[in-house]
């Protein structure tokens, strides 16, 4: 009769996870072990943590209230009536004892009380928001920009509102200042706790400033507890309790415990070695016959005689062994007939194709490919791909494609009678879309697509070169008309002259553009690197843009460190800045605003500029920097390549530009690089 594994496995479970569950279930729920030291230091932890959360809530009640008290200010400017309006706030809070208005110099403005509260209020400069925490009053200084607005708070009216408690029947919970002047917060402050300010451990802890659970000795008593620090009002609030009040459910519990643990842990391990024994052996016979099998050894069997499941999966391993031998003899003439068409099928293609595995052995290879890479020999099979590789420029360019992000590169060869260009990409090679097993290298002829771009080049830079001539004779010309130089023009002449002189300066200043991002893309636009301040070069390009807002009655605001310093090329910079304000000006409405603002950010200079006009269109964000791409709907003139140039410029700093923007909320242009750029021993420009 077999005994089946799946009792074996039952029986185990039973044994060794119910009875020992239900055993120290029954123990330790009747002594209530509840009070261990992990819960008892989170209770402290979120107690003193609940506190300080009472306390920042109610500061941030303030912090409305001072910013409701500044809008009505703004918008009333008879003393008066914000008395008045103070007075009414004062009533409908009992914990204030005054509210006061000094100016920046901590001169009293105004008081109002209705408590008769005779108090000096104490002021202290502060860029934004100061506490000053006394026992009798806590004072709340807020600078509003032109003036201070003072709150004193009743100190009792303002502790009760927090959400004071405290753990246990020996605990407490008090307050400690910088200065180690201590204050009871739970109303239960005992003299034994008097020596917790002689502890150098607890002193540290004070001293510190840290939040944590805290864990000391202090007159013949173990305490623990939590402490955590408010910066506003230079104290901390500590919970502290005597160890033997927490732990005293977990000491009459600990020696049983172990007792338990003890029996039981020996039980486990006589009873699992017995149990692993028998489960064991057979699992591991199986499993080194599977190795084997794995090796392509269908020869082995096992045979197993323990009378359960594992004897019925010895003879269904040793029934799928024979299936798979015979299987493996099926598919082997059906692996070489599926090699012979995959090799058809690369020596048939244009292209140049090599398969490789992960330790780069070649697998296979096309005609094309071995015509490529120079190779002679007949034995190229799982031999290293840099081994069969004849020319130096192909061996480098494949490197260079595995190290790319793209995993593409392009180079040129030279066959001594003509020339080619071809484009190699890095393809992975994967089983079910999962396991990486190699990598295909594939040549792509692009020479026509190479011939094609040029002559698209040349006719670009030929025709704007050709356009250049005659547009500026244009110009010229309509400038000797305008000041008159062939004689008097009336009104009508003088306006259609100037019609075509502006028209012969957007179509010169398109050509110029066109010419400039052809240099981009040649790369033959050379930056001349200088170390310059931002904020005054900011400030000279508003200058020089500042008179096509008027009309509109723009506002510039520039937001930065005045002394931020950078590496870059000024010119192209400042065409940046020129093409971006530019376009701020165009789409901000009426009355508009303009920001510049820059900063230094991870490492990196950043700069960006933001209008409050109608936005950009979603579908528009990624395709604005293309050339003469602009927003369709949008009158607002220009050639369309103010942006391409831009980001040709931000990209030869190393750096990138990108959109912002939420239809009708006005649009934000950010561009960045990186700090300290200078040129290597070959002139490129690299990081410092």
């Amino acid at each position: 009769m077999k005994f089946k594994i799946f009792y074996k496995f039952l029986f185990l479970i039973l044994f060794f996870a119910m009875l020992p569950l239900l055993w120290l279930g029954i123990n330790l729920t009747n002594k209530a072990e509840f009070s261990i030291k992990t819960p008892i230091s989170e209770l402290h932890i979120n107690l003193v943590e609940k506190i300080k959360k009472s306390f920042y809530l109610k500061i941030e009640k303030f912090d409305d209230l001072s910013n409701l008290i500044d809008t009505f200010f703004k918008r009333n400017l008879q003393w008066d009536v914000r008395a008045t309006f103070l007075s009414s706030i004062i009533s409908s809070m009992p914990e204030i004892n005054l509210i006061g208005i000094l100016n920046l110099y901590g001169d009293e403005i105004l008081r109002v009380s209705e408590k008769n509260v005779s108090s000096k209020i104490i002021f202290k400069k502060t860029p934004t928001r100061a506490v000053i925490i006394d026992k009798n009053y806590i004072a709340l200084i807020y600078n509003k920009g032109g003036y201070y607005l003072y709150f004193e708070l009743d100190y009792k009216k303002f502790i009760n509102g927090l959400d004071i408690s405290k753990i246990g029947e020996k605990s407490v919970l008090i307050m400690v200042n910088d200065k180690l002047e201590i204050e009871d917060l739970s109303g239960s402050y005992q003299k034994a706790y008097n020596c917790v300010l002689k502890n150098e451990n607890f002193l540290n802890y004070i001293r510190s400033k840290i939040d944590a659970a805290v864990e000391f000795e202090c007159g013949g008593n173990n305490y623990l507890g939590a402490i955590t620090y408010i910066p506003e009002i230079s104290a901390s609030i500590a919970s502290l309790q005597v160890s033997s009040d927490a732990y005293k459910y977990a000491m009459s519990i600990k020696k049983e415990a172990i007792k338990i643990i003890v029996f039981f842990a020996l039980a486990v391990i006589v009873i699992s070695y017995i149990l692993s024994r028998g489960l064991s052996s057979p699992l591991i016979k199986i499993i080194e016959a599977a190795k084997r099998v794995s090796e392509k050894d269908f020869s082995v069997r096992v045979n197993l005689k323990t009378k359960d499941e594992l004897e019925d999966l010895a003879e269904t391993f040793n029934k799928m062994v024979e299936n798979l031998e015979a299987y493996s003899k099926l598919q082997i003439e059906k692996i070489l007939r599926e090699r012979q068409n995959t090799q058809a099928i690369m020596y048939s293609t244009e292209e140049g194709i090599i398969m490789v595995d992960l330790e780069m052995r070649v697998q296979l290879i096309n005609r094309k490919a071995l015509f490529i890479i120079d190779c002679n020999e007949e034995n190229f099979e799982n031999r290293n791909i840099y081994e069969i590789i004849n020319d130096e420029i192909v061996e480098d360019s494949i490197k260079k494609a595995f190290e790319s992000e793209k995993k593409q590169v392009e180079f040129e060869k030279d066959f001594k009678t003509y020339k080619r260009f071809y484009r190699i990409s890095i393809g992975e090679i994967k089983i079910h879309n999962k396991e990486l097993i190699g990598y295909l290298i594939t040549f792509y002829d692009i020479t026509y697509d190479k011939e094609l771009e040029k002559i698209k080049e040349d006719f670009l830079h030929s025709i704007t070169h050709d356009l250049r001539n005659p547009v500026s004779a244009i110009k010229g010309f309509s400038e000797f008309l305008l000041k008159e130089i062939a004689g008097p023009l009336n009104p009508n002449q003088k306006n259609m002259i100037v019609s075509i002189d502006r028209a012969a300066f957007r179509l010169l200043q398109m050509v110029n553009n066109i010419l400039d991002i052809a240099k981009m893309e040649a790369g033959k636009m050379e930056l001349n690197l200088t170390r310059f301040n931002v904020y005054n070069f900011v400030k000279n390009c508003v200058d020089l843009m500042s008179s096509l807002a008027v009309k509109k009655n723009i506002t510039f605001v520039i937001d930065g460190d005045k002394n931020i310093e950078i590496v870059a090329d000024a010119n192209l910079i400042e065409r940046i800045y020129i093409n971006l304000i530019g376009n701020a000006i165009k789409f901000t409405p009426q009355d508009g605003k303009i920001t510049i603002g820059f900063a230094i950010v991870d490492g990196k200079f950043r700069s960006w500029v933001e209008d409050t006009g109608e936005g950009i269109p979603p579908e528009y964000i990624d395709k604005i920097f293309a050339k003469f791409e602009q927003v369709k709907g949008q009158k607002a003139g220009g050639t369309g390549l103010g942006l391409t140039i831009s980001k040709y410029i931000a990209e030869s700093h190393l750096g990138k530009i990108w959109a912002e923007s939420k239809p009708g909320s006005g649009a934000k242009f950010i561009f960045e690089f990186p700090l300290n750029l200078k040129k290597d021993e070959f002139g490129r420009i690299v990081a410092g």
